[in-house]
């Protein structure tokens, strides 16, 4: 039973360091203006959630790509684990979507907060402000304080068996 352990240990302890990150949202390639059939700058005028989706609706300012009136309505799903982006309203984001729905996966970027005043968006829109990820999470740094925590189980279990032999009864 004992080398049975230490095998399973020795086996199982270099996993976190030879496999890489594994997050549910997984974006298969680069998103922005050249995959988006509409591209635009505006303000999240409403964002309403309901079956697994979120319906934004946007004052438009800039129209980067396509056609759009003054207003246009995207979904997305109401998560981010399902590569949902989340919205808030009254902020300026710069939007890309294809067939009416947009994702972290779309290379969405967050501008600036829209202005205190009801001013027309045409003339509220600047992109003066940074780019910023709206999620806002290093998940590299979870993953390596995981691998490093199972590395040091690995290792106190390889010393308590080199160590305390079991002995015989």
């Amino acid at each position: 039973m004992r080398r049975i352990l230490v095998l399973l240990l020795l086996v199982i302890g270099p996993v976190p360091f030879a496999a890489e990150a594994a997050w549910a949202c997984s974006c298969g390639g680069d998103g922005g203006i050249a995959k988006a059939q509409l591209a635009f700058d505006g303000v999240v005028r409403s964002v309403e959630s309901g079956d697994g989706l979120q319906r934004v609706r946007f004052a438009v300012g800039t129209v980067l790509k396509g056609e759009a009136g003054a207003e246009v309505t995207l979904t997305t799903s109401d998560n981010e684990a399902s590569c949902g982006y989340r919205f808030d309203e009254g902020k300026r984001y710069r939007v890309y979507a294809f067939s009416g729905t947009t994702s972290l996966c779309s290379g969405n970027e967050i501008l600036a907060a829209a202005p205190a005043t009801t001013a027309p968006a045409t003339t509220a829109l600047a992109t003066t402000a940074a780019a910023e990820d709206p999620s806002g999470t290093d998940r590299t740094l979870v993953f390596g304080i995981g691998a490093g925590l199972v590395a040091l189980f690995v290792g106190f279990g390889v010393t308590m068996l080199v160590r305390y032999p079991r002995g015989r009864d």
